[in-house]
Order: C-alpha cells, then sequence, then structure tokens
C-alpha cells in the first residue's frame, strides 16, 4: 500500500472546465496580453477563448491524427492559449517548446522535435522564417510549420473526441539543473489533478486576477500562469518574460493596475524587483490587492523574502502574501505549498549538522545556524516521503534524506525512455510502499511542512562534509556588487585526491567593460572563507545571460562545468589558485637580523599563495589557508628548520609576525627581547569567531589557508 497516483478524484478534465465557462460565462474576460507600456494589446472572452481553441482543434484534426504530437514553438500570446487548448480538444498531445536563438547555437528545438516525433509545429507568421532555418537540417527538417494566425476558422466542423483520465494531454520537456532535456508525459487526469491542488492552495475564484510574466512553454507559467486562472474561471494579464527582464517593475505595476491577487515566480524575480524598486522607488504602487505571492522553481531564500516584504510594504504589500512552494514537472507543477494568511516559515537549523544529513534546529542568532524557508505542507491530493536515497527506507524527522512524491499530480514517465521512467517514476521504499516519484532533491519534514536543502546530484563534498552548493553562490554572488544576483554556479572538480571548488558567476551589465577583475575575485574567495571555511580554486566572470540556466532560471551546474571544460563558455576574466607548496631555503641571509626572518616569510607565502603585499600582520586566514594546506606548509617550515612544529602551527599563530617569533623560539633557540603579549588564540574555525578574524583580514591574504574544510585531525587535536 502507500501512495498510489490514482486520478479516481478527477471528476472534470481542463477542457471541459473551459467549456463549462464558455457556456455559463461566454463573456467573462479570460486572457489578456500587456504589451512593454502595461496596455492591453489583445484579450478574449472565455466564450472566445472556447471557439478559437475549437477551431484549432478542427484544423488539427484535418492534418493530424489522435495521439500525435504537436510542437507549440510561440512567444507569450493568446494564440498559445488557443493551440494549447485545440491539441487537447483535438486529442494530439501538445509539446510546448520555446523559439530558439535567432544567433549562435541553440538546437533545443530541433532536438524536442525530434525526440517527440512531432507531426506539426505551429507558431505565429512572424516566427515561421525563423524556425525553418532552424529545422533547415537534421531529423526535424521535414516537419511542417504552421502559422496559425493566418488560418481561417472552422469551429464550426471540429468533432468532439473522448478523453479519459489517463490519456496523454502534452509534453513537458525540461532541462532541469542536472541532466539531459527529457519529456515529461503529462495526462489530462494529471492536469486536472494539480489544477485541483492550484486550485485550492491558492483559494482561486472567479473574482480573483492572475498576472504572469513567465513563459508559456515552462510548466510553472503553463499551469500556475495559464491553465490555473482557467480552470478557476478568472481573468489573467499575460506579459512578456523579456519585458520584466528588461524592467523587472512592470509585473508589480501591472498587478496595481489591473488589482492582481495572484502572480508568482522564481526566487530570482523577486530579487531583482528589489533591486529594481531600490533603485527607482515604489510611488505610485498600490499591492495592497495581491494575496498569492508564489515563490517557487529554485531555493528560496529567507534573505529575499525579507528584502521583498519590507521593500515593498509601503506600496501596500503584505508579508503573509509570499507563499513559497516546491514543485517540478515530474509532478505536473504543484508539490507543497504554504496555506493560510501567515508569514513564511523560516527555521535556522545546525549548518554543521545538515553536513552530515542530520537536522538540528537551533536560533536563528546563533552562529552556527542556516536558516531555511519552509516550502509549506503537501498540495491536495499529493503525498511527500522523505526517503535515504540508498536504502530506501524512510528517513526520521532528524534525518535529511531525497523527497519523494506520489499522488495523481504524478507523470507518467519520460517520453520514449523507459529504463529512466521505471527508476524515477517507479520507486518504492524499503517497505514496500509506492510507486512514487523521486525528486532527486534533498529535504526533511518538520510537523508536516517541507524544507527543501539542496539537490542531490549537485552536493559538493570535501573530506567527507557535505556543502550544498546554493549556500555558497548565495554568499559569493553578494560579495561585490558588480556581481549579478542569482546568476553563480559553484561545483566540484577532482584533481587527484582532492576536490577543487571552482565558481563561475555573472557580472551585472553594467560592470563588463570597467570592473577590477582582481578586486572581484578577492572579495569571492574572502566571502567564501569568511562565510564557509572555504577556499575557491578557479573563479571565471561572464557577461549577463552567460551562465546555463534552466527556462525558469535555475543554474544548471553540470551543463556549467561541461561548457568549462570543453571551452565554450565564453570567459571574461579568469583567476586560478597558484598553491604549491615548494622547499624553503632560508640559508641566504642571517636569521637572527631583526626583521630578515619576517621578510622570507612574507616572500615565500607570496610565492606559494600567488598573493601580493602581504604585511607581517596579515592573518593567514585570508591567503585562503585551509587545514589541510597549513600542515602543508607547516611541514615544509619544519623540513626548513629541522624542527617538528605542530599541526596546528598556521592556526594557532596566525600571521607572519606570529610565526617569525615561533621559529625564532622554537627553531633559533632565541629569547623574546622583552615579554610579548599573550599569542592569539587558535581560530574557531565554526562560530562568529571566525567571522571576525576573517573581518578583519587585509586584501593581500587570501590564497592559503582555506582550500577545503576543516578536517577532522586538526578539528580532534584542538578539541582534545
Amino acid at each position: 500500500m502507500g501512495a498510489t497516483n490514482s486520478l479516481s478524484e478527477v471528476e472534470e478534465l481542463a477542457t471541459e472546465r473551459l467549456r463549462r465557462h464558455a457556456v455559463e460565462h461566454p463573456d467573462r474576460l479570460a486572457a489578456a496580453f500587456l504589451d512593454d507600456d502595461l496596455e492591453i494589446r489583445q484579450s478574449w472572452s472565455f466564450g472566445e477563448l472556447d471557439r478559437r481553441a475549437r477551431f484549432m482543434a478542427a484544423f488539427l484534426q484535418k492534418h493530424a491524427a489522435p495521439g500525435e504530437r504537436v510542437v507549440l514553438a510561440f512567444p507569450t500570446c493568446l494564440d498559445f492559449l488557443a493551440a494549447f487548448y485545440g491539441c487537447l480538444l483535438a486529442g494530439m498531445p501538445a509539446v510546448p517548446a520555446s523559439l530558439p536563438l535567432a544567433h549562435g547555437k541553440d538546437r533545443r528545438l530541433e532536438l524536442i522535435v525530434s525526440d517527440s516525433g512531432a507531426k506539426l509545429v505551429l507558431t505565429t507568421a512572424k516566427h515561421v522564417e525563423l524556425l525553418q532555418r532552424r529545422l533547415a537540417e537534421g531529423e526535424a527538417a521535414a516537419t511542417p510549420i504552421i502559422a496559425v494566425d493566418g488560418l481561417a476558422d472552422e469551429s464550426d466542423v471540429w468533432r468532439d473526441v473522448p478523453r479519459a483520465a489517463g490519456d496523454l494531454a502534452f509534453l513537458q520537456y525540461t532541462s532541469g539543473s542536472t541532466r539531459s532535456p527529457a519529456g515529461v508525459m503529462v495526462g489530462h487526469g494529471n492536469v486536472a489533478a494539480n489544477l485541483m491542488a492550484l486550485h485550492d492552495g491558492f483559494g482561486s475564484t472567479p473574482e480573483s486576477v492572475f498576472v504572469s510574466w513567465l513563459p508559456l512553454f515552462h510548466d510553472m507559467g503553463l499551469i500556475a500562469g495559464a491553465l490555473a486562472p482557467t480552470w478557476a474561471g478568472c481573468p489573467v494579464y499575460l506579459m512578456s518574460p523579456a519585458s520584466f527582464v528588461q524592467s523587472p517593475l512592470r509585473w508589480p505595476r501591472a498587478i496595481s493596475r489591473y488589482r492582481g491577487t495572484i502572480g508568482g515566480g522564481p526566487n530570482f524575480a523577486y530579487q531583482a524587483c528589489v533591486e529594481a524598486a531600490r533603485a527607482h522607488g515604489v510611488a505610485g504602487l498600490d499591492l495592497s490587492s495581491w494575496m498569492i505571492a508564489w515563490n517557487g522553481a529554485e531555493p528560496v531564500r529567507a534573505s529575499t523574502i525579507d528584502d521583498f516584504a519590507k521593500t515593498f510594504a509601503p506600496a501596500g504589500f503584505r508579508a503573509e502574501a509570499l507563499t513559497p512552494a516546491f514543485g517540478l514537472a515530474e509532478a505536473t507543477l504543484l508539490v507543497t505549498g504554504k496555506r493560510g494568511p501567515v508569514r513564511p516559515l523560516v527555521r535556522a537549523v545546525d549548518e554543521s549538522a545538515l553536513r552530515r544529513d542530520s537536522v538540528a534546529f537551533c536560533d536563528a542568532e546563533d552562529a552556527r545556524g542556516k536558516p531555511l524557508v519552509s516550502s509549506g505542507e503537501p498540495a491536495l491530493g499529493v503525498d511527500v516521503r522523505i526517503v535515504d536515497p540508498d536504502s530506501f527506507v524512510e528517513a526520521s524527522a532528524s534525518q535529511v534524506g531525497e523527497i519523494w512524491v506520489g499522488g495523481g499530480s504524478v507523470g507518467q514517465g519520460y517520453w520514449n525512455k523507459p529504463e529512466e521512467s521505471a527508476a524515477t517514476f517507479g520507486a518504492r521504499t524499503a517497505a514496500g510502499e509506492g510507486p512514487f516519484m523521486r525528486t532527486g532533491d534533498l529535504g526533511f519534514l518538520s510537523e508536516g511542512r517541507l524544507f527543501v536543502t539542496g539537490r542531490r546530484k549537485d552536493l559538493i563534498v570535501i573530506r567527507g562534509v557535505n556543502y550544498y552548493p546554493q549556500d555558497l553562490e548565495q554568499t559569493i554572488e553578494a560579495s561585490h556588487p558588480a556581481l549579478q544576483p542569482a546568476s553563480c554556479a559553484v561545483f566540484g572538480v577532482e584533481e587527484g585526491d582532492a576536490v577543487r571548488l571552482v565558481a563561475v558567476q555573472e557580472l551585472r551589465r553594467s560592470a563588463w567593460r570597467s570592473v577590477d577583475a582582481a578586486e572581484v575575485f578577492m572579495a569571492m574567495r574572502r566571502e567564501a572563507a569568511r562565510e564557509h571555511q572555504l577556499a575557491l580554486h578557479r573563479i571565471v566572470l561572464l557577461k549577463s545571460f552567460g551562465l546555463p540556466k534552466t527556462s525558469s532560471g535555475k543554474v544548471q551546474r553540470a551543463a556549467c562545468r561541461a561548457a568549462l571544460e570543453d571551452g565554450t563558455l565564453a570567459a571574461l576574466h579568469e583567476w586560478r589558485s597558484t598553491m604549491q607548496v615548494a622547499p624553503i631555503d632560508f640559508t641566504g641571509e642571517p636569521l637572527t637580523q631583526p626583521g630578515v626572518l619576517e621578510r622570507q616569510l612574507v616572500d615565500w607565502l607570496q610565492r606559494e599563495c600567488g598573493v601580493e603585499n602581504i604585511s607581517w600582520k596579515t592573518p593567514l586566514m585570508d591567503l585562503g589557508i585551509d587545514s589541510l594546506k597549513g600542515v602543508e606548509l607547516g611541514n615544509a617550515l619544519s623540513a626548513a628548520f629541522q624542527h617538528s612544529f605542530p599541526v596546528t602551527l598556521m592556526i594557532e599563530h596566525p600571521t607572519v609576525e606570529a610565526l617569525a617569533r615561533l621559529i625564532r623560539e622554537e627553531a633559533l633557540g632565541m629569547k623574546p627581547a622583552e615579554p610579548e603579549p599573550e599569542p592569539p588564540p587558535p581560530i574557531a574555525w565554526e562560530g562568529a569567531s571566525l567571522e571576525q578574524e576573517i573581518d578583519m583580514l587585509d586584501d593581500a591574504a587570501l590564497d592559503a589557508l582555506l582550500e577545503g574544510s576543516i578536517d577532522a585531525v586538526l578539528k580532534m587535536d584542538r578539541r582534545s
């Protein structure tokens, strides 16, 4: 027993829902498209949307057979809605796809057309020539491309066909963030089940007003942005994604102008609005009507939620409207979401415990704490389990595990990928419960609420310690004002027996030509050291939009790593660590002379760490030296002076001045000329004192103290 992907509770399909609204309220506004000035360029009533969907279905029935796939390659426009519902009414699975780029390499549409075996490609007259060029070669070259805006109305000849909940409705091609694109098979019943869950979670009514800038070819834009309002019988105001990207404040302005009640997007959209509002203000906005501001598709950040609520509070926005959610195309869309007019739940967890896949809550002020935003409770009809990804045993409440999902919203599998479908959609727990869909995401449940901690395949393991890349990315992208928010990828690269950290980061458009790359590199390295006690070994800076991302804005770390390895990532600036520990020769000058030992230590560390302008008082932590590298440098000093220094040498004597004093006293047998102050205490690598130490560092020192995490040897030595 356990999870069953039953569709028994589905009483009405999306097509039946549209037709019912068209009959009962034919003149009620169903959808409108806004131009860049937020003026209504085009609008349809429910009656008009139904009529246009029927004439699209009639056209398809003349040129294809039930079950044959139809690719929809449109910009955001009302014609897409007619084509999508037309496919459903004709019994032909729709295949939403993004328009290809006009220039450069972009084979995504070609691959989707080929993989789906599409019979037709529908688009607008404006984009026919572009699609013809992009599909001119390869298996998709012979696929007909039809402009729907030139078709005659044949809605009267449409023939209704029977549709069952288990019939395929559409293929949702998802690039994901860790693997190649795959077409999720979403049935009519899956669509209805998820729309019921959204309707329940949003509390939508015919009086609701949706406002969406999300791309319609993406699951979030399609299901939550376009189909959910039609299900509820209320209007949606659609905007071009490019319109939002060019001016993020257009979104809240549209909500203000048309009294929007429901609208959402990925975390980066809220951050973009915050930054735009800080630059331009919120005067003239009235967001008091915004009841549901859902946030999903990528990690929801506590800082963004707080910033958005505070920034737009003067415009009437209420923090209770913020609705973190978790979902994915394999579950049609929604899996969990916050319920009720309450503020998002943010809990602090012990980060060191989290690295061991354990959950230990702590106070928000605790230096060990990492804030996590709850993604809410399981949606209507959705079963969520946390399972050990290796043993398949359900995890306890104090454990992190893989998020598994069951219920009627879960799709049928991946198109033409039976083995991958079985592995992802047919999982069963060790107790035999299932089937479940494996999300590949990690998290835990606390009092019935889901907390997502990261993506399993993206996890970075350094000397047995787990690090979540999104934590590092958030720190790095905030380290310097020239860096573009939500545009960083951090991943590990194996070099021999070690894992080296690489950061790829976009620059803001305004910083491309004027940025001081050396300053940016230092800031990124310093913050990685300060917040995570890790050293970056390679940094690559890109122009805006240079980082591989999914259509919903998720960073594609695997694709980024592959592009970096094959040389296709267009780097503007690059830095690499040159840290190599070579033998030291201190025999050239008398070390008993004042300042000679300090100067030679400075010269040696600058060579080894690849930095300049190290002073006697430069804290060595600022050089990026971690415990392992500290041991290696200490061994080099031991060999040079034929003296056994402790393994904690670099930690307990964290400046050139302190090192020289120790060497004089222990290796050279010299007594200090006058009483020395107490040596600085060992650096607490976990906690507030670490941050204080790094805050005092100058810019000449971050290449040798924090190459990875603090290894267990030094931890045991210090705590014994």
